[in-house]
């Protein structure tokens, strides 16, 4: 290296390394850096930071507290009771980019079991969000009922050899608490103090061989979980004990540190020390042993002494499982406000490519930047893929315009596209709460609207009859494949070559002189991002529509909608334009969770029924209907097709954070069952006949909207799901979608019936 007075000059070829890594840098990352709009001058220092690892914002700025939540829109807010404030002369626009290091990135399947096996990721958000942990109330003398008294006595009386009044008295004297009774009618009985370590021994030996009053060999701490067992045949010696902590699957075991001593035992996992104090009891350190396998470390413990501990650490808290569950759910719930996401592809198990959000909290530091209408600077997500291949997550942040000493540094947390000042304070509440009548009054006008325009919307007349000459008996069907022919064929159609021949064409070209499935509607339901959101616009308020909000423009609406009816699900749909690209749906009852989700690309949010036939499952039911040029309706088909997804549950309710699995087709026959066990045979058909009547309505009031040009047919899909309503089960419109006949024919052979039956005139 060359040397030019005090500083060193790089060489050149280690400025050609660099450029040479850099141009590497940019090529992978050059797409990314421009669309979250960092000046280009900042992408080399940038790279240097990343390639560093160096998180600077430190020297540049001092951390105040400050006001959490204020109600006043013209001052910055913060979602922390701290800010950032420029402890510099100045910091001009443009002049540096610096790192934000997250706290945490995850998905919304694997969250909640992030924080149920990581205690120091739990600890971190509870600090975040507020909520602590409280252990359940042990039951008092107050709270022992007097049947819990008397179903103890005779074992008290079989295991102390007292009378049944003195063993009431004792148990009463110790709060119900069945070990304690027997241990002090014992101790009474030798009038020796020293004896009672041998009498617990005892009593726990003794209720070891009873149901009800089996000593607890398994439980949980915050940090691990514990279980007790045998080592040999005799399972009433229970001489060993495992720990098992879930340390994460990239941890080697090169990373684990085990200290064995007889009374004292301490784990370190990657210089971080899990566990550390005395145990219960004495243990063979010689024999102490650990292993990891799939993320878990296991400590197995052999007991100087076979007996059963009471808790393996001394002063240990155990917690309930079922508590614990939902404390966890809590904070996962307060955490939206905290939660940003972005998108990217990933390749999935079957090897198609589906959108995978992440999501993620930025640490103290980022969260202490407030938010502003006018902010100073800009902060992004940022996926840094390293020369290895791995992606990195990160936030950068750089000042847009010039910072003076002493001044908050603030951004804008609403997304870029959001700029109606309306649908801003609609973002802006899920995250900083405040007053809600602004959005109470935005629901109820979109409300008075809905039940105007349903008041005024125009039904078409449909023909009573057919007309003869659309009888159906020749098809042509564009490429028909053989499977599409044995289809045909076995339904007594004719499959031609000519249009001229035909009585139907099926064909993805409109025909110019000849009856296709072209339909005028069709142009109605491709246009439109949902048939709800369509319906919304056109006929408003329908007993058979349930709600939907377009994220991106009804964010204030859905506030209102979500403050008046707080228990309401909502299936949130994520409508990508990336060929062969699935995306998720989500299901989740959390208003917060909903507006956060418009960030990643979700456009819809779709009131949710829950199955009136099963808890745990999503049910949709499909009718196809036939539109003829004479504005006649036919029913397709003569039952409807039935799809289901499962849900995923907790104690009997709805994960209320899940991506949604693909339907599957269940037999018609099973939900026919399945609904007449549950309300009675007769409430199928009764439903039946309300879908029809609903096809019918839909079709009147979207021929009335649109026209019919008199020449073409129309194919639709009409799905619905069973919900409990007003007057108990009903029918709700879930989306309507133009048939294709080429892409159905081949999967079911019953789709084309020689004869149609006719809908009902409702």
């Amino acid at each position: 290296m060359a040397i030019g007075g005090n500083n060193p000059i790089p060489s050149v070829d280690a400025a050609s390394t660099f450029m040479l890594q850099y141009g590497q840098f940019e090529a992978t990352h050059k797409q990314q850096l421009e669309s979250v709009g960092l000046a280009k001058p900042l992408w080399q220092a940038l790279y240097r930071k990343l390639t560093q690892e160096s998180f600077d914002l430190g020297d540049y700025v001092v951390l105040y507290g400050s006001e959490r939540n204020t109600t006043d829109a013209s001052k910055p807010r913060g979602i922390t009771e701290h800010k950032l404030c420029l402890k510099g002369a100045k910091l001009g626009a443009e002049s540096n980019v610096f790192l934000v290091d997250h706290a945490w990135t995850t998905t919304i399947d694997a969250a909640i079991m992030q924080l149920n096996s990581n205690p120091y990721l739990l600890e971190r958000m509870e600090s975040l969000t507020g909520i602590r942990y409280v252990p359940p109330k042990k039951v008092g003398l107050d709270t022992v009922t007097d049947e819990e008294i008397e179903q103890n006595v005779p074992i008290v009386v079989a295991q102390a050899n007292v009378s049944e009044e003195r063993a009431r008295e004792l148990l009463v004297s110790s709060n119900g608490n069945l070990i304690e009774a027997i241990m002090a009618a014992e101790d009474e009985a030798s009038g020796n103090d020293k004896v009672q370590q041998a009498l617990h021994e005892k009593i726990m030996g003794n209720m070891a061989n009873q149901g009800d009053g089996e000593p607890e060999t398994a439980w949980r701490t915050r940090d691990y979980s514990c279980t007790q067992y045998a080592l040999g045949d005799d399972k009433q010696a229970i001489d060993a004990i495992d720990l098992r902590v879930d340390i994460g699957a990239g941890v080697a075991s090169k990373d684990v540190k085990c200290e064995f001593a007889p009374k004292h035992l301490k784990v370190s996992v990657m210089g971080q020390v899990v566990i550390d104090g005395e145990l219960y009891a004495s243990i063979d350190a010689k024999e102490a042993t650990w292993t990891l396998e799939g993320g878990v470390l296991t400590v197995s413990l052999v007991k100087a002494k076979a007996e059963v501990w009471p808790e393996a650490i001394a002063g240990e808290e155990h917690i309930d499982e079922k508590e614990h569950s939902k404390h966890i759910q809590r904070v996962f719930g307060a955490l939206w406000r905290h939660f940003q996401g972005y998108e990217f592809l990933r390749q999935a198990a079957d090897g198609s490519l589906e959108n995978q959000t992440n999501w993620y909290i930025q640490d103290e530091v980022g969260l202490s930047i407030q938010h502003s209408d006018t902010p100073n600077v800009a902060c992004a997500p940022f996926l840094y893929v390293t020369p290895q291949g791995q992606m990195v997550p990160y936030s950068i942040m750089w000042p847009t315009s010039e910072i003076r000493q002493d001044e908050s540094l603030t951004r804008d947390y609403c997304p870029a596209w959001l700029k109606d000042a309306d649908q801003r304070q609609g973002y802006l509440h899920a995250i900083f709460q405040g007053p809600t009548q602004f959005a109470l009054d935005a629901y109820e006008k979109m409300c008075d609207g809905w039940q105007a325009t349903a008041k005024t919307a125009t039904r078409a007349t449909l023909a009573s009859q057919p007309v003869a000459a659309h009888t159906v008996s020749n098809v042509l069907v564009s490429g028909a494949t053989p499977e599409v022919t044995q289809a045909l064929e076995k339904q007594g159609l004719r499959l031609v070559d000519q249009a001229s021949e035909a009585d139907l064409v099926f064909d993805d070209v409109a025909q110019t002189s000849q009856a296709s499935n072209h339909h005028p509607l069709n142009s109605v339901f491709f246009s439109s991002q949902s048939t709800v959101f369509a319906f919304q616009n056109v006929v408003g308020a329908q007993s058979w529509l349930r709600t939907g909000f377009l994220l991106r423009s009804q964010l204030t609406e859905f506030t209102g909608a979500a403050l008046m009816d707080p228990h309401s699900w909502w299936v949130l749909t994520n409508d990508t334009t990336v060929p062969n690209v699935k995306a998720q749906r989500i299901l989740t009852n959390n208003p917060t969770t909903v507006v956060r989700h418009a960030d990643v690309g979700y456009s819809t949010a779709l009131q949710c029924v829950p199955s009136v036939v099963s808890p745990d499952e999503l049910h949709v039911c499909t009718r196809l209907a036939l539109l003829t040029p004479d504005d006649g309706l036919y029913l397709w088909t003569p039952q409807m097709w039935v799809h289901k997804l499962r849900v995923q549950m907790r104690e009997d309710k709805m994960e209320p954070y899940q991506v949604l699995p693909d339907e599957i087709e269940v037999p018609y026959s099973e939900f026919k069952q399945a609904m007449g066990g549950r309300f009675g045979a007769e409430l199928l058909p009764e439903l039946e006949c309300k879908v029809d009547d609903i096809v019918a309505d839909i079709v009147r009031i979207m021929l009335g909207f649109d026209g019919s040009d008199g020449r073409n047919f129309g194919i639709f899909s009409f799905r619905f799901s069973f919900g409990k309503g007003v007057d108990g089960v009903a029918p709700y419109l879930q989306d309507v979608e133009p048939v294709s006949i080429s892409d159905h024919l081949s999967a079911d052979a019953e789709l084309l019936p020689k004869k149609w039956k006719q809908a009902r005139a409702a």
